[in-house]
Protein backbone atom coordinates (compact mmCIF):
# COMPACT_ATOMS: atom_id res chain seq x y z
CA UNK A 1 0.00 0.00 0.00
CA UNK A 2 1.45 3.40 -0.78
CA UNK A 3 1.89 6.02 1.74
CA UNK A 4 0.84 9.53 1.02
CA UNK A 5 1.72 12.26 2.81
CA UNK A 6 -0.69 15.02 4.90
CA UNK A 7 -0.57 17.21 2.11
CA UNK A 8 -1.10 14.90 -0.98
CA UNK A 9 -4.50 15.86 -1.75
CA UNK A 10 -4.85 19.32 -2.03
CA UNK A 11 -0.82 19.25 -4.14
CA UNK A 12 -3.01 16.82 -6.58
CA UNK A 13 -5.55 19.24 -6.55
CA UNK A 14 -3.23 22.14 -7.42
CA UNK A 15 -1.63 20.51 -9.98
CA UNK A 16 -5.32 19.50 -11.46
CA UNK A 17 -6.24 23.19 -11.57
CA UNK A 18 -2.49 23.79 -13.16
CA UNK A 19 -3.28 21.84 -15.94
CA UNK A 20 -7.16 23.25 -16.09
CA UNK A 21 -6.08 26.75 -15.86
CA UNK A 22 -3.04 25.71 -18.86
CA UNK A 23 -5.81 24.35 -21.21
CA UNK A 24 -7.89 27.35 -21.16
CA UNK A 25 -4.81 30.20 -21.97
CA UNK A 26 -4.22 27.62 -24.69
CA UNK A 27 -8.07 27.52 -25.62
CA UNK A 28 -8.85 31.00 -25.50
CA UNK A 29 -8.85 33.37 -27.93
CA UNK A 30 -6.65 36.55 -28.08
CA UNK A 31 -6.76 39.49 -29.48
CA UNK A 32 -3.28 40.20 -30.21
CA UNK A 33 -2.97 39.82 -34.11
CA UNK A 34 -1.29 37.05 -35.06
CA UNK A 35 -1.77 37.49 -38.78
CA UNK A 36 0.60 38.67 -41.49
CA UNK A 37 0.67 41.88 -41.55
CA UNK A 38 1.39 43.62 -45.25
CA UNK A 39 1.27 47.54 -44.29
CA UNK A 40 -0.36 49.82 -42.19
CA UNK A 41 -2.33 53.15 -42.46
CA UNK A 42 -3.76 55.74 -40.34
CA UNK A 43 -7.37 58.02 -40.05
CA UNK A 44 -8.75 60.97 -38.42
CA UNK A 45 -11.94 62.61 -38.04
CA UNK A 46 -12.30 65.37 -36.69
CA UNK A 47 -14.84 66.30 -33.50
CA UNK A 48 -18.38 67.21 -34.34
CA UNK A 49 -18.55 70.03 -31.86
CA UNK A 50 -14.84 71.05 -31.71
CA UNK A 51 -12.47 71.24 -35.02
CA UNK A 52 -9.47 71.55 -32.97
CA UNK A 53 -9.91 68.45 -31.63
CA UNK A 54 -8.92 65.11 -33.61
CA UNK A 55 -9.86 60.91 -33.46
CA UNK A 56 -6.83 59.31 -35.11
CA UNK A 57 -6.76 55.43 -35.72
CA UNK A 58 -4.18 53.02 -36.57
CA UNK A 59 -4.95 50.20 -39.50
CA UNK A 60 -3.46 47.25 -40.77
CA UNK A 61 -3.84 45.34 -43.44
CA UNK A 62 -3.32 42.02 -44.20
CA UNK A 63 -1.74 41.46 -48.18
CA UNK A 64 -3.46 44.18 -49.79
CA UNK A 65 -6.53 43.96 -48.09
CA UNK A 66 -8.85 46.18 -46.42
CA UNK A 67 -8.12 47.98 -43.37
CA UNK A 68 -8.47 46.17 -40.07
CA UNK A 69 -8.34 48.75 -37.23
CA UNK A 70 -5.96 47.83 -34.33
CA UNK A 71 -7.24 46.79 -31.01
CA UNK A 72 -5.65 48.49 -27.59
CA UNK A 73 -4.47 44.64 -26.63
CA UNK A 74 -2.13 44.73 -29.90
CA UNK A 75 0.15 47.53 -28.17
CA UNK A 76 1.41 43.75 -26.51
CA UNK A 77 2.85 42.80 -29.59
CA UNK A 78 3.37 45.95 -31.35
CA UNK A 79 4.57 49.39 -30.65
CA UNK A 80 2.71 52.10 -31.70
CA UNK A 81 4.54 55.86 -32.78
CA UNK A 82 2.28 58.81 -33.45
CA UNK A 83 3.54 61.79 -34.74
CA UNK A 84 1.14 64.52 -34.50
CA UNK A 85 2.87 67.31 -36.30
CA UNK A 86 3.27 69.99 -33.88
CA UNK A 87 5.94 68.80 -31.37
CA UNK A 88 3.38 66.22 -29.87
CA UNK A 89 3.83 62.38 -29.71
CA UNK A 90 1.41 59.33 -28.74
CA UNK A 91 1.80 55.48 -28.61
CA UNK A 92 -1.87 53.74 -28.37
CA UNK A 93 -4.03 52.22 -31.71
CA UNK A 94 -6.44 54.98 -31.35
CA UNK A 95 -5.14 58.97 -30.11
CA UNK A 96 -7.12 61.92 -29.31
CA UNK A 97 -5.56 65.09 -30.03
CA UNK A 98 -6.21 68.78 -29.78
CA UNK A 99 -4.03 70.88 -31.52
CA UNK A 100 -3.80 74.66 -30.82
CA UNK A 101 -3.91 76.52 -33.72
CA UNK A 102 -5.58 76.24 -37.74
CA UNK A 103 -3.20 75.18 -40.23
CA UNK A 104 -2.05 71.85 -42.33
CA UNK A 105 0.14 69.39 -39.90
CA UNK A 106 1.68 66.49 -41.43
CA UNK A 107 1.21 63.34 -39.07
CA UNK A 108 2.88 60.25 -39.28
CA UNK A 109 2.74 57.10 -37.55
CA UNK A 110 5.32 54.01 -37.01
CA UNK A 111 4.85 50.86 -35.75
CA UNK A 112 7.24 47.77 -34.73
CA UNK A 113 7.18 44.42 -34.39
CA UNK A 114 8.33 44.25 -30.20
CA UNK A 115 9.12 40.61 -31.04
CA UNK A 116 11.68 41.75 -34.27
CA UNK A 117 11.96 45.64 -33.84
CA UNK A 118 13.90 45.16 -37.50
CA UNK A 119 10.05 44.57 -38.84
CA UNK A 120 9.15 48.45 -38.70
CA UNK A 121 5.51 49.49 -40.77
CA UNK A 122 4.84 53.10 -41.71
CA UNK A 123 1.73 55.26 -42.30
CA UNK A 124 3.40 57.81 -44.62
CA UNK A 125 2.43 61.35 -44.44
CA UNK A 126 -1.15 62.20 -43.65
CA UNK A 127 -1.77 65.84 -44.52
CA UNK A 128 -4.36 66.88 -41.72
CA UNK A 129 -6.09 70.34 -42.34
CA UNK A 130 -7.12 72.05 -39.35
CA UNK A 131 -9.75 74.62 -39.75
CA UNK A 132 -11.24 77.18 -37.49
CA UNK A 133 -15.06 76.72 -37.12
CA UNK A 134 -17.82 78.83 -35.33
CA UNK A 135 -21.65 77.93 -36.29
CA UNK A 136 -24.29 78.55 -33.51
CA UNK A 137 -27.90 76.94 -34.34
CA UNK A 138 -31.15 78.79 -34.63
CA UNK A 139 -33.41 75.93 -33.75
CA UNK A 140 -33.35 73.07 -31.60
CA UNK A 141 -35.72 70.59 -30.05
CA UNK A 142 -34.98 68.70 -26.79
CA UNK A 143 -37.76 67.04 -26.54
CA UNK A 144 -35.15 63.74 -25.93
CA UNK A 145 -35.72 61.59 -28.73
CA UNK A 146 -31.87 61.99 -29.49
CA UNK A 147 -32.14 64.15 -32.49
CA UNK A 148 -31.39 67.78 -32.36
CA UNK A 149 -31.30 67.32 -28.75
CA UNK A 150 -28.76 69.88 -27.35
CA UNK A 151 -28.27 73.84 -28.17
CA UNK A 152 -24.86 73.56 -29.67
CA UNK A 153 -22.09 76.15 -30.48
CA UNK A 154 -19.52 74.68 -32.78
CA UNK A 155 -15.75 75.94 -32.09
CA UNK A 156 -12.61 75.29 -32.26
CA UNK A 157 -12.81 73.56 -28.73
CA UNK A 158 -9.93 75.45 -27.09
CA UNK A 159 -10.53 79.05 -26.65
CA UNK A 160 -13.48 79.41 -23.84
CA UNK A 161 -16.63 80.98 -24.03
CA UNK A 162 -19.16 82.72 -22.56
CA UNK A 163 -22.77 81.87 -23.36
CA UNK A 164 -25.87 83.73 -21.14
CA UNK A 165 -29.19 82.89 -22.63
CA UNK A 166 -32.44 84.53 -21.39
CA UNK A 167 -36.08 84.05 -22.03
CA UNK A 168 -38.73 87.01 -23.14
CA UNK A 169 -38.97 88.44 -19.86
CA UNK A 170 -34.89 88.44 -19.78
CA UNK A 171 -34.46 85.90 -17.00
CA UNK A 172 -31.50 84.07 -17.58
CA UNK A 173 -32.20 80.22 -18.07
CA UNK A 174 -28.63 79.14 -18.94
CA UNK A 175 -25.04 80.57 -18.33
CA UNK A 176 -21.82 78.67 -19.00
CA UNK A 177 -18.43 79.08 -19.73
CA UNK A 178 -16.13 76.44 -21.35
CA UNK A 179 -14.57 75.76 -25.06
CA UNK A 180 -17.22 73.73 -25.75
CA UNK A 181 -21.13 74.62 -24.96
CA UNK A 182 -23.51 72.27 -25.46
CA UNK A 183 -27.21 73.37 -23.87
CA UNK A 184 -29.73 70.75 -23.01
CA UNK A 185 -32.67 73.08 -22.85
CA UNK A 186 -32.91 73.19 -19.20
CA UNK A 187 -33.21 76.08 -16.48
CA UNK A 188 -31.19 76.19 -13.29
CA UNK A 189 -33.88 73.97 -11.71
CA UNK A 190 -33.43 71.58 -13.86
CA UNK A 191 -36.71 71.94 -15.71
CA UNK A 192 -36.83 72.10 -19.26
CA UNK A 193 -37.89 75.63 -21.11
CA UNK A 194 -40.98 76.38 -22.78
CA UNK A 195 -41.16 76.25 -26.07
CA UNK A 196 -40.53 79.63 -28.00
CA UNK A 197 -37.58 82.33 -28.35
CA UNK A 198 -34.74 82.72 -26.25
CA UNK A 199 -32.15 85.65 -26.51
CA UNK A 200 -28.26 84.57 -26.41
CA UNK A 201 -25.09 86.03 -25.81
CA UNK A 202 -21.68 84.79 -26.11
CA UNK A 203 -18.97 86.56 -25.48
CA UNK A 204 -14.85 85.42 -25.99
CA UNK A 205 -11.24 86.49 -26.02
CA UNK A 206 -11.61 86.04 -29.65
CA UNK A 207 -13.56 88.93 -31.67
CA UNK A 208 -14.70 86.53 -33.97
CA UNK A 209 -16.44 84.16 -31.30
CA UNK A 210 -18.26 87.11 -29.48
CA UNK A 211 -21.78 87.03 -30.90
CA UNK A 212 -25.80 87.93 -30.19
CA UNK A 213 -28.92 86.19 -31.68
CA UNK A 214 -32.27 84.23 -31.38
CA UNK A 215 -33.08 80.40 -30.81
CA UNK A 216 -36.28 78.93 -31.12
CA UNK A 217 -37.01 76.05 -28.95
CA UNK A 218 -39.70 73.42 -30.20
CA UNK A 219 -40.81 70.29 -29.10
CA UNK A 220 -42.14 66.82 -30.67
CA UNK A 221 -40.97 68.17 -34.12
Amino acid sequence: MINCPGDCENRFAMDINFRILILVLLLSPFSVINAQIDYISAGYQVDDLASFRVTFTAYYHEYGGAPVEFAMDDTLRYRFEWNFGDGNTGNWPVMLHTYPATGVYNVTLTVTDRDDPLREFNSGVLPVNIEETFEVPNVFTPDGDGINDNFIVRSDGVTPLTITIFDRAGNIVYKHTSPVISWDGRNPSGIRVSPGVYYYVITSSVDSYNKTGFVHVFYNR
